[in-house]
């Protein structure tokens, strides 16, 4: 078991962490890059910054989400606060993450760490069960929606039980070896899922408004396209 373990924490988890933050580096290097080339092929550049900004803190920030759908507004801030700070400032975590990356940051102290773990999983667990029984969330709930959020709930749970064996269900050993590697294919899928939305979501309105900018002609092309160009619009 522990043969297993060193392998989880040491190369799968460095090979995980090189994926993860070179395929992030990907998605939001190329990100850009469609903003810049749909810009400079707009025909329109003035853009509603201030809009924009607006738009953004109020996706990232859900405060209209608590007014309208409270339960889930709470299960949303809920998880993400846990799965964000647990991972990054958990004391044992952070042991973890300075073996592959040599610098120094703080740590959450532990009750604060098990507060924010509980916190996370009744979110996440609230959250699938809104997309399983809720029929407006569910017609719009992929199967890869609902398997990112038992992976998440499984990487919670275990490493929760792992860090409590008092409490654990089973081999507190075996519970840290699930819960390591399910965290590197968590790592994994980060960039390849909608979970990437970590790093792309600050662009996400930025992306939408420059591209509904369309290029210049684009209309008459159109016309051209459909041999519609001497029909009144």
């Amino acid at each position: 078991m522990d043969t297993w373990i060193d392998l989880a924490k040491g190369p799968l988890f460095r090979i995980s962490l090189a994926i993860c933050v070179l395929g992030l580096t990907y998605r939001f290097t190329s990100t850009i890059w469609q903003i810049y080339r749909a810009y400079n092929r707009a025909g329109d550049k003035k853009l509603p910054r201030k809009v924009i900004l607006k738009t953004t803190l109020q996706w990232m920030l859900p405060t209209r989400m608590m007014r309208l759908r409270p339960v889930y507004g709470f299960a949303s801030l809920a998880f993400h606060f846990g799965i964000l700070l647990v991972p990054l400032f958990y004391v044992g975590h952070v042991t973890l993450w300075q073996r592959s990356v040599p610098l120094a940051w703080p740590t959450l102290n532990a009750g604060i760490s098990d507060i924010l773990s509980l916190v996370a999983i009744v979110g996440l667990s609230l959250i699938l069960l809104g997309r399983l029984f809720i029929t407006a969330s569910r017609d719009l709930t992929s199967r890869e929606d609902v398997w990112i959020l038992l992976v998440l709930i499984v990487l919670m749970l275990s490493g929760y039980w792992a860090a409590h064996p008092a409490s654990a269900p089973f081999n507190p050993r075996g519970l840290l070896l699930v819960h390591i590697l399910v965290g590197d294919l968590a790592l994994i899928l980060t960039p390849t899922t909608k979970i990437v939305h970590c790093v792309l979501s600050p662009l996400t309105q930025l992306l939408s408004e420059v591209g509904w900018h369309f290029p210049a002609e684009s209309g008459r092309h159109v016309a051209i396209a459909l041999a519609k160009e001497n029909e009144p619009i």
